[in-house]
């Protein structure tokens, strides 16, 4: 029995009624006429000089948008039939990946420039996948209905392998939830729940790919992995090490922490930031220089929901919000100058847009920006190329 979707979307959602696309749909649609933009009065109408692309989903329906800076200009339904009602993006080289994750089960390929479809690859019924990464012509996805991470040849895509990790967990699904590519290698981290409940600190399993198999296992310095691994740029205070959010409780931040997986020939797993630190749990990184941006989300022990955008030096101090307290801050994605942040407060849901300078951000938008639907609460967000 696949597993179930663990991830934030399904705890901010009040129904999960799911219908779009399916394994092989690739329908493609024409562009829709942009609504109005709250555009701030001095911003520059410009030509774009960065484009992020956002899947969303109110859990019934997913779309696929995009939104130009400096000019705020929106493209609400920019590509039809490729964002399922519960999918998540990452960008890989010149290509955009959407995983369709819980009952729709594929990976669907844009190119990042045009946003042309360029092909859509099954995962596997009843998979769930829920993160992609790419090295050479193979796709290893994690998924949390399998029994390890599915490795897929774009040049043969129907033959689905597996690299099998079902001895990390009593029950054999692993829960991997993320895989990020460094080099020849892929590392994944698996949540071993048991149930649904995280009982035990999760894993970060490496994989050889000139071979596919399993170079090492690594302990998490805590439970429940969370989110998609991002790697830090050489010049910040994480020195090229994969960042990962672990959220041992979603109410109580006494316990997890921003992990820092180092990527040499010993890797090994720490704390950098805790949650406790944070005041809530990472949903997004982002990197902008040697400032590395984190959305830290909170709820409430009724439940109510809080996000801040904040940043972090080089030296590893976590600054300020840069976002005000109306601000429900959920998602990110830092796209040249300009910084895309998914805003899910009850007043307005869409996105805002903000220049960045170092530490220092100005809002372009005056409200948020209408993206046709609901925005997810993290990995909705990934930068396509700017017209």
């Amino acid at each position: 029995m696949p597993r179930l979707i663990r991830s934030l979307p399904l705890i901010l959602a009040t129904a999960l009624p799911l219908a779009a696309c399916g394994d092989n749909g690739d329908a493609v649609g024409d562009d829709d006429d942009a609504p109005d933009a709250a555009v701030a009065p001095d911003a520059d109408p410009a030509t774009p000089t960065a484009r992020v692309a956002i899947v969303a989903s109110d859990f019934t329906s997913g779309v696929f948008s995009t939104i130009d800076a400096p000019s705020l200009a929106v493209d609400a339904a920019a590509v039809a039939g490729v964002a399922s009602a519960d999918p998540v993006i990452r960008r890989h080289g010149d290509e955009l990946f959407i995983v369709n994750r819980f009952g729709f089960d594929n990976v669907t390929i844009l190119d990042a420039a045009t946003l042309t479809l360029v092909t859509q690859i099954s995962t596997g019924e009843g998979s769930n996948p829920q993160d992609v990464a790419v090295v050479g012509d193979k796709l290893y996805v994690a998924a949390l209905g399998a029994d390890g991470i599915r490795v897929i040849d774009r040049d043969a895509p129907t033959e689905i392998d597996s690299i099998d990790l079902t001895e990390l967990d009593g029950d054999g699904l692993p829960d991997c939830v993320s895989v990020h590519a460094v080099g020849d290698r892929v590392f994944a981290a698996c949540g071993l729940l048991d149930n649904f409940v995280a009982d035990q600190v999760g894993k970060v399993v490496v994989i050889d790919t000139t071979t596919d198999t399993v170079e090492t296992t690594i302990d998490l310095p805590a439970s429940n992995p969370s989110g998609l691994l991002e790697q830090a740029p050489a010049g910040s205070a994480y020195a090229g090490d994969l960042l990962l959010a672990t959220v041992p409780d979603y109410v109580d931040y006494a316990t997890g922490c921003l992990v820092r997986i180092s990527t040499g020939a010993t890797p090994a797993a720490t704390c950098g930031p805790t949650n406790q630190a944070l005041g809530g749990f990472v949903t997004r990184v982002g990197f902008a220089g040697d400032v590395t941006w984190v959305i830290a989300a909170a709820f409430s022990p009724s439940f109510e929901s809080s996000g801040a955008l904040h940043p972090i030096d080089a030296e590893g101090t976590v600054g300020a919000a840069a976002t005000g307290a109306a601000v429900v801050a959920q998602d990110l994605a830092v796209c040249g100058d300009y910084l895309f942040v998914a805003d899910k407060a009850t007043t307005g849901e869409g996105v805002r847009v903000f220049a960045h300078d170092g530490e220092t951000v100005s809002e372009l938008t005056t409200d948020v920006l209408d993206v046709g639907t609901t925005p997810i609460a993290g990995n909705g967000l990934a930068c396509a190329d700017a017209p």
